[in-house]
């Protein structure tokens, strides 16, 4: 029997060593012997009650980084913020009185947890000291006024806090200050609202809708929030998107990040999100209007991501993961080792009936929104019958330089700072599309190298649109529009359609000529005498596939013009320009430019075969504009100024404030060129 020795003195032991016992009984030294469950580090133990002959220690338990989670949710009958620690696998849950709510975001630094709360009260709330709360009722310890219907995303830069409000399409300006909020201004958007986040001083937001797959920008955004109208500085096209809502933006790694929603019908298989990589490069480049290609995104979606209808998204730029929001499928998810996208299993997934808003916080990301866009510029570019020279000029009307082309006359012109690449549709001494890469070190004068396209198709082409690498030109002659791909190296045509209103027979003549996209939807006028008509090809590039006829969406009249040519569509203020020729016929100046303000409201208002009235319209018309044979126009959104190129007069003009300055009104710059033909202006 072996005895085990505990606490006893060194006297104790002594006299207990006089007693009766035999020392055959004590085989071992007493003071060796350790104990393991006394509290004490004892004997051969190497911790408290463990190591040596006792159980091993256990390996001690290293803090992991913060690396929080917030969520909201629209699921009434729990009414909470949900504070998921990935490091720690843990789940902290704040239950607040508001039943809806949309919109989230932490402050480490000050501990403040805002939300935006729909239901019953539509505040902002602001929740103090919550990082060392378990679980439990939580109250606001103060809250904005009571202005919001339907709050989507908060967007926050310092003190300023913008809330989105999808009821009134509306952005809600609050200054924090001390424990209170103030509004500041309220801000009517022209199209409906969702994501929204700060990169820099700029405010990026989704453009929400059916179909919609438009980012949006609005530069320097609080000096410019004052109550009223505010138009986006730029606004884009991101391929490949069905419908977006959520978007988060991080500085560190320069990364965008949005969410497709797909099929608001399909709650459950059909969501994805759009990673975009240097998105300071890629988008700075795009002008106005443009798209950026698939190929310049990473997109994850399919059957094992679990996305329907992702509604935010949040990132950490630690790990490169990327967190969603799924409130279709009651989820949030989370995904690691993205790399070139795809149909990717979710590394992170968690059950959250109405799951809506997400923010992630840790000590490494928070407040890295990174810089506003820097570099921004005006060039328009412009083409002449009589020669090939591409002329450029700046935002004021200055020239720049000249480049002589392949061509020896050109209409139908394109530029792209995105891949440095000037397309034109070249009329003369062959009709086809010319491609020239690397144009902006073009030297002045100099010829540019290009690739062109077969010259079997075109005949007599006016203009071209371009939505990512598809080219579609107008071919008056042939009464066809042409969609070619290109690749770099050269250009292939993928479709040929004869629209239902060309009839080039008898004194009737319509045909196509000036076109522009406005997103996905083709925008074409109907040339002829008499004619002030405009098409409407919706989702051009995706519902007309098979070649032949086509049939627009809906065809509209623009009261007021005589013959139209040119149009141009400005999707940062929703303006639509065309021009009026007058009389094709003699040298009387009656030519004219029309401007339309609020353009798809009116276009949605008027039916198929209606017009829209000269009572909404701009219209610049007079001998003191010099306008004979306006054959093109473009629209500068920053200075509200409208330039058009004259083939009568071999000019290009530029009209100022033509948003509110109309009638016969002198142009502000006239600049000579022999039979000016078509013009783009590149605006980022």
């Amino acid at each position: 029997m072996k005895h085990i020795f505990t606490k006893i003195s060194m006297l104790s032991l002594a006299l207990l060593s006089l007693s009766s016992c035999d020392n055959d009984d004590y085989s071992e030294d007493p003071i060796a012997i350790a104990t393991c469950d006394d509290g004490i580090m004892n004997g051969t133990e190497t911790g408290i009650d463990c190591g040596g002959s006792c159980a091993p220690c256990a390996v001690p338990v290293t803090p992991g980084r913060r690396s929080e989670l917030y969520v909201t949710n629209t699921n009434a009958s729990n009414p909470s913020i949900f504070k998921y620690s990935i490091s720690g696998d843990s789940l902290v849950t704040f239950t607040t009185n508001s039943t809806v709510t949309e919109g989230i975001y932490y402050n480490a630094t000050s501990d403040l947890l805002v939300q935006a709360a729909a239901m019953p009260s539509g505040v902002l709330q602001a929740f103090s000291g919550t990082s060392g709360v378990e679980t439990s009722t939580i109250t606001a310890d103060f809250t904005s006024s009571a202005d919001l219907t339907s709050p989507r995303e908060i967007a926050v830069m310092g003190d300023t806090y913008v809330v989105s409000d999808n009821s009134d399409n509306t952005f809600y300006v609050y200054t924090l200050s001390g424990s209170g909020f103030t509004l500041t201004a309220t801000i009517d958007i022209q199209f409906p609202v969702w994501g929204i986040a700060f990169r820099g001083n700029d405010l990026y937001a989704v453009v929400d809708g059916p179909g919609s797959n438009e980012l949006a920008v609005f530069a320097n955004f609080a000096a410019n929030a004052t109550t009223g109208i505010l138009n986006p500085t730029k606004r884009v096209t991101i391929e490949g998107i069905v419908r977006t809502h959520g978007l988060t933006y991080d500085g560190t790694d320069d990364v965008m990040i949005m969410t497709d929603i797909g099929s608001a019908a399909d709650a459950n298989n059909d969501g994805g999100f759009h990673m975009i990589s240097n998105f300071s490069t890629k988008f700075d480049a795009l002008s106005d209007g443009e798209v950026l290609p698939l190929s310049m995104q990473v997109r994850v979606a399919g059957s094992n991501t679990m996305m329907g209808n992702p509604i935010d998204v949040a990132y950490d730029s630690e790990t490169n993961a990327v967190y969603i929001s799924e409130v279709g499928n009651g989820k949030v998810l989370g995904f690691t080792s993205i790399g070139t996208g795809g149909n990717l299993t979710p590394s992170f997934s968690k059950d959250l009936e109405g799951a809506s808003s997400i923010y992630f916080s840790s000590d490494e990301t928070d407040g890295q929104t990174g810089m506003a866009s820097m570099n921004k510029m005006t060039k328009l570019y412009t083409t002449s019958t009589a020669n090939g020279d591409i002329t450029i000029y700046d935002g004021s009307g200055a020239t720049l330089k000249t480049v002589t082309s392949a061509a020896t006359g050109s209409e139908g012109i394109f530029y792209s700072a995105l891949t440095d690449v000037l397309i034109q549709g070249a009329r003369t001494p062959a009709a086809q599309l010319e491609y020239y890469s690397a144009f902006s070190g073009a030297a002045m004068t100099a010829t540019a190298s290009f690739a062109s396209a077969t010259n079997t198709n075109l005949t007599s082409p006016r203009e071209i649109a371009v939505y990512g690498n598809k080219v579609v030109v107008a071919d008056n002659a042939s009464g066809m529009l042409f969609v070619y791909s290109y690749s770099g190296t050269a250009f292939t045509l993928v479709n040929s359609f004869t629209p239902d209103f060309v009839d080039l027979t008898g004194g009737t003549l319509r045909s196509v000529w000036g076109i522009t996209f406005k997103g996905n939807d083709l925008l074409a006028v109907i040339d002829g005498p008499g004619s002030n008509e405009l098409a409407v090809f919706e989702d051009f590039l995706t519902t007309n596939t098979t070649d032949g006829s086509i049939s627009a969406t809906k065809t509209i009249g623009i009261a007021g013009i005589v013959r139209t040519h040119g149009i141009d569509y400005s999707e940062a203020d929703d303006v639509l320009v065309m021009t009026n020729i007058g009389l094709a016929a003699g040298g009387a100046i009656d030519g004219g430019i029309h401007v339309v303000q609020n353009f798809n409201a009116l276009l949605t208002a008027t039916a198929d075969g209606g017009t829209i009235a000269t009572s909404n319209q701009n219209i610049i018309t007079g001998a003191a504009t010099l306008m004979n044979n306006p054959i093109d126009v473009a629209y500068d959104n920053k200075t509200k100024t409208v330039f058009v190129v004259d083939v009568a007069q071999g000019a290009v003009y530029a009209f100022v404030n033509a948003l509110t300055q109309g009638g016969n009104v002198a142009p502000a710059v006239n600049n000579t060129l022999a039979q000016a033909a078509s013009m783009y202006l590149y605006n980022n």
